[in-house]
């Protein structure tokens, strides 16, 4: 693939993924909760993405017990518990907000990495920390009397980021070479199974008759535009871009998510938490700007 449209399959990727919070906040809108809609949406997408990999190479998805109970483990431990903390997050502060605290993955991704895995803290990464968690102030509205985000918002959004980052650093230290799009798979799957499980014992339902046609076309939305193909569109362009580039391209999902909540939501920021919502960024592009071949990968960021 050549590197202009690698580059451009990586944007078009992160504003698909932007599309997550704000159709997931029409959804809310139609009356479903959190923990159905979320299994519904990985259950779905679980059959697309094992229909593609059946298409494209039928044994990619032969897998053993050991790895499968790997999968499980990453599943349960990070993208899954990541998954439910963006959604119920969508509840309690704004889809901006969310979008941004959710980027303060890469700066836990650096700290984990230090205290758990013995990196070294690089100044690159030292400032975007210090950039990331500032910018998250101001977003939050931390320094303002205007805050769009209660507590259980802003504390559900950064476990959101947490459960990404530990996805992301055991993903590769447990998988090793397996393919994402095999990763992907099975996380989506295992995710479906638990989530399902999760939402009767909490005492909901996985019903839809009560879906109206408007529930309907956002699940389908979800699953296709900021699942489905915004995963493949961002790991078929990391091939070409490599994960640190790819990394800080996809730093325009934020700022797409922003504009899409303003247009479709009604949501706006204020001039300090739009400079805060900059530094985050900043942040990202200073955690993964020119990092050695061997430090930490985050290429599975953007799979919300």
């Amino acid at each position: 693939m050549d590197r202009r449209v690698s580059l451009v399959a990586v944007v078009v990727s992160a504003a698909c993924f932007a599309t997550l919070a704000i159709l997931t906040g029409l959804a809310y809108r139609e009356g479903v909760s959190p923990l159905p809609l979320l299994a519904w949406r990985f259950a779905l997408v679980t059959v697309l993405m094992a229909a593609y990999q059946l298409i494209r190479s039928p044994r990619a998805l032969i897998s053993g017990a050991a790895d499968i109970r790997k999968f499980a483990a990453l599943s349960l431990t990070g993208y899954g518990a990541a998954s439910v903390c963006f959604f119920f997050a969508l509840k309690y502060a704004t889809a901006s907000v969310v979008a941004v605290l959710l980027y303060t993955y890469p700066a836990m991704v650096a700290l984990l990495s230090a205290a758990f895995l013995g990196e070294r803290l690089t100044r690159n990464r030292l400032v975007a920390i210090t950039l990331t968690f500032a910018g998250c102030a101001l977003v939050v509205g931390l320094f303002s009397e205007k805050v769009d985000a209660t507590l259980p918002g802003v504390l559900l959004g950064l476990g959101a980021a947490l459960g990404y980052s530990v996805f992301n650093l055991l993903s590769y230290r447990v998988m090793g070479g397996r393919p994402r799009l095999v990763l992907m798979t099975y996380t989506f799957g295992i995710s479906a199974v638990a989530i399902g499980i999760l939402t009767i014992i909490t005492g909901g339902t996985l019903s839809t008759t009560a879906w109206t046609p408007t529930l309907w076309w956002l699940l389908i939305l979800i699953v296709i535009v900021p699942t489905f193909l915004a995963v493949l569109l961002y790991l078929n362009g990391v091939r070409r871009l490599g994960p640190a580039q790819a990394a800080i391209v996809s730093t325009t999902e934020p700022l797409f998510t922003i504009a899409m909540a303003a247009v479709f939501l009604g949501e706006r920021l204020e001039p300090m938490q739009l400079a805060g919502a900059a530094l985050v960024v900043a942040g990202v592009v200073a955690a993964e700007w020119r990092q050695p071949r061997d430090g930490v990968h985050t290429e599975e960021l953007a799979a919300v």
